[in-house]
């Protein structure tokens, strides 16, 4: 089982350490705000987007089809 629990203040995490000693709970992982942050790498800048202006432009998309063609399943697959 995996329990998540938020903390704001070093206090507050004192306090649910002496919660954990308390109830003699041994089997805790502390991942601070900084381990967990994703980061951010930007994109390629030297790409010229203007090639793919017009790219169905003989074959008309709507939402529908792109739904349809993108979420097929297979029979029998979960």
């Amino acid at each position: 089982m995996r329990i998540t629990i938020e903390i704001d203040s070093k206090s507050e995490m004192e306090k649910l350490s002496a919660l954990f000693k308390k109830f003699n709970i041994n089997a805790v992982n502390i991942a601070s705000a900084d381990e967990t942050a994703l980061t951010v790498v930007k994109g390629d800048k030297t790409i010229d987007p203007k090639s793919l202006f017009g790219i169905w432009e003989d074959q008309p998309q709507n939402m529908e089809t792109i739904r349809k063609a993108g979420w097929q399943r297979k029979p029998g697959a979960k």
